[in-house]
């Protein structure tokens, strides 16, 4: 696996799954085990190609949005 840097450039989608897989590799590694993370994460997981919680995944890309308006065009 290739190491990003800062101006590699990723999918929406990808972004997304991203977001969860460190979400999990941060609650694995500070032993987090409290219920709210886990309904965060579990939250975020695909099921039958959509989000479990669809309201996440609106909220994604609206932070997505928000985070590309900053850029200089």
């Amino acid at each position: 696996m290739a190491i990003m840097k800062a101006t590699d450039t990723i999918t929406v989608v990808e972004g997304y799954d991203a977001m969860r897989v460190f979400l999990e590799a941060v609650s694995r590694r500070h032993g987090m085990n409290d219920e709210e993370i886990e309904f965060i994460i579990g939250g975020l997981k695909w099921a039958d190609g959509s989000p479990v919680d669809p309201t996440m995944w609106q909220e994604w890309l609206a932070a997505v949005q928000m985070a590309c308006s900053c850029r200089t065009q």
